[in-house]
């Protein structure tokens, strides 16, 4: 899929929108009484954070990862069994894990730089199947698919709250950092090397992009980013299974977050979360767990088709489109 931004909004207005929203979300927990709207606001806020992840080398290095839950799992079991065995707090076991996954996300660039399209997507994919397969047979680390259940013990120093709102916090924070490296990277040298990449591989390294270097840190953070993520959720929902951690399904999902937000931009796949995650909620509850996936499918079959750019460059047009109709009106009264 080829990015183009055709809508650029000014770096100051992208600035003073990202702080506005930033503002809004700190202030919204004071706000929501209902639970259930708590819970769901966190679980939309650990994927945009997922999706933002996943966005560094699929969005930016162009390579459509459908492995990416296989680090979303080492960061959640990392974390978890440093808890349960040897009583190492998450706050520390969440760097254990974002450096096991970007090491294993480094390992993974190196083996496949070479690949491109439909035979990276496949290398991905058997990189995530294999992480799958471990976690499910190896019982005497993982349970299997008996799972990880954490007691709550040690409260805060733990990463263990008894208010949803603490884990609003921690979400958003980790939103915060997430979005912060991704467009930090997209303005670094680093990022103009990855888009040179990703729209002509050739023409890149005749002009001197280190193509191994930048598609192995990319690939490296990303990993990295995913794990940290992975140690949050399983925080927020003190159980972890193969299921929920490692399966093919999710990493479909991640991707279909920031491709239907905007994969190659920095708030793209915060917007994608904000509108898949309710989406697919809505529809479990009404519908069943089966039409959320064919709903899914639909959805990314309509972003394909009809907004290849995500619905981020959506967004981007109506608010040009609105600043044009302040400015011709300021003109006329004028």
């Amino acid at each position: 899929m080829k990015i183009v931004d055709s809508t650029p909004i000014s770096p100051a207005a992208a600035r003073i929108t990202a702080a506005a929203v930033l503002v809004l979300l700190l202030l919204l927990p004071l706000f929501i009484r209902n639970i259930y709207w708590i819970d769901l606001g966190v679980t939309v806020l650990i994927w945009a954070s997922l999706a933002t992840a996943w966005n560094i080398s699929g969005g930016f290095a162009g390579g459509l990862s459908l492995g990416h839950a296989a680090f979303f799992g080492v960061g959640a079991y990392t974390s978890t069994l440093l808890f349960l065995r040897l009583g190492i707090t998450p706050w520390i076991g969440i760097f254990v894990g974002a450096v096991l996954a970007g090491l294993l996300g480094a390992l993974l660039g190196v083996i496949t730089f070479r690949l491109k399209g439909p035979f990276f997507v496949l290398a991905t994919l058997a990189f995530g199947i294999v992480i799958h397969i471990i976690n499910v047979n190896w019982r005497g680390l993982t349970r299997g698919a008996a799972g990880l259940l954490l007691p709550f013990r040690g409260g805060p120093q733990n990463m263990l709250f008894l208010n949803l709102w603490a884990y609003w916090y921690l979400a958003l924070g980790l939103l915060v950092l997430t979005v912060g490296i991704s467009a930090a990277i997209e303005r670094s040298r680093l990022g103009y090397y990855l888009v040179a990449l990703r729209e002509d591989e050739d023409a890149a390294r005749s002009l001197g992009v280190r193509v191994v270097r930048s598609k192995v840190v990319a690939a490296a953070t990303s990993a990295a980013l995913a794990a940290c993520v992975g140690s949050v959720y399983a925080a927020f929902i003190q159980y972890i299974d193969p299921d929920s951690t490692t399966q093919f399904e999710l990493s479909v999902q991640i991707a279909l977050v920031a491709i239907v937000g905007g994969m190659g931009t920095t708030f793209g796949p915060v917007l994608g979360a904000a509108i898949v995650i309710p989406l697919g909620e809505i529809l479990r509850a009404r519908v069943g767990g089966g039409a959320a996936l064919v709903v899914y499918g639909l959805l990314l079959m309509v972003i394909v088709l009809a907004a290849p750019n995500g619905a981020i460059a959506g967004v981007r047009l109506l608010v040009l489109r609105f600043r044009r109709l302040i400015q011709s009106r300021g003109a006329t009264d004028a």
